[in-house]
């Protein structure tokens, strides 16, 4: 009964069921680091996630006294507008629900979105607790954007200042993390003025986000510490500062100082904690930031499955060397590790043993 007096803080997500295998680690790190004095409803825009994905969701999420999960089927929105909802790289339709989540939640004034590839490591609601009262969105820089616009190799600054409008010197914020005002979102009319600068556009480069940093004024923007959406891309990339003056070298260094101070980790890019294979050098912060995500996921009920699609991957990659045998053996998916003993041999996790078998011979 003391559920019932406990304020309610709405968390979005959206999905389809490529991505949507990953929600319970993602939802795992929420429920352990979020306030126990809170209900948490999360609503999870569906793009065709199967059944099975759902009751696997719901099987991990079973013990969660304090949350509850919700599904808003949103093929009629992608139907309605997808000629409109170009998709490239590692991104989907889904990205763009992002501009309706006003319509979706039509009786929520303030709502927290996440993106999928996330894993929690503070208590989000002193995220939600942040006063945006007289700002449309709450969001981060983001680094990697502003690199871009520092070494400007395709033209990234007259495309963020003449395509999207973006007084010089600004960088895009990432939109994997908001906090949303959804009243002043309904109130200026901002899910039309989206699709309109969607249209004009055509093909942005980082496609919803784009549209976002466009139509959003910076007075509307409540510029969240860099710690609540820390973007791993920006280690993938080797960011480092380029010169003590420069904007985006503020930002870059302002980054790297962080590392210790993470809220949220933020897998951005088409490189992720389940796919990194050798293409990408196992660095400590990008190994350290890939432990976290597997650390949770070793809590979840799909841990198991989890593993065997990476085993999968590597095989069907043709990168396990078995080679030497009596010695130790490096997986190139640099996830996993076996160490053969005299009397057994050892399978880890990065650094952790998950199982043990002893030689007969």
């Amino acid at each position: 009964m003391e559920h019932q007096n406990k304020q309610t803080i709405n968390i979005v997500l959206s999905s389809d069921n490529n991505y949507a295998i990953y929600i319970p680690v993602l939802i795992e790190s929420l429920y352990h680091t979020a306030s126990k004095k809170y209900e948490y409803v999360i609503t999870i825009a569906d793009a065709n996630i199967t059944d099975d994905t759902k009751n696997s969701i719901a099987y991990n999420a079973k013990e969660y006294e304090n949350i509850t999960i919700n599904y808003v089927n949103i093929d009629y929105i992608i139907s309605k507008y997808k000629n409109l909802f170009v998709t490239f790289a590692h991104f989907t339709v889904s990205t763009y629900i992002r501009f309706f989540i006003a319509d979706l939640l039509p009786d929520v004034d303030k709502v927290i979105y996440l993106d999928i590839d996330l894993l929690i490591k503070s208590d989000i609601s002193e995220l939600y607790e942040i006063n945006i009262e007289n700002h449309m969105i709450a969001a981060a820089v983001d680094a990697c954007y502003a690199r871009q616009l520092y070494f400007n190799k395709h033209s990234e600054v007259a495309y963020s200042e003449n395509i999207l409008g973006l007084p010089k010197g600004i960088s895009e914020f990432n939109a994997g993390v908001l906090l949303i005002n959804l009243k002043k979102w309904r109130d200026d009319n901002l899910t039309s003025k989206c699709l309109d600068k969607l249209a004009e556009i055509g093909t942005p480069r980082v496609l919803d986000q784009c549209i976002l940093n466009a139509v959003i004024k910076q007075d509307d923007i409540y510029k969240l510490p860099v710690e609540w959406n820390y973007v791993w891309h920006a280690e993938l990339e080797n960011l480092e500062p380029i010169t003590k003056s420069n904007t985006f070298n503020e930002i870059i260094d302002n980054y790297n100082k962080k590392i210790n101070q993470i809220k949220i980790i933020h897998y951005t890019s088409g490189v992720k904690p389940w796919n990194i294979y050798d293409s990408y050098p196992n660095k400590t912060v990008i190994g350290y930031l890939a432990e976290e995500w597997w650390s949770t996921a070793a809590k979840t009920g799909i841990y198991t499955q989890l593993l065997a699609s990476n085993v999968i991957k590597t095989y069907n990659n043709e990168r396990i060397n078995f080679n030497n045998v009596k010695k130790f053996y490096l997986f190139n998916l640099r996830i996993f590790k076996i160490k053969q003993t005299e009397h057994s041999k050892i399978y880890y996790l990065f650094n952790i043993p998950i199982i043990k078998i002893k030689n007969f011979y």
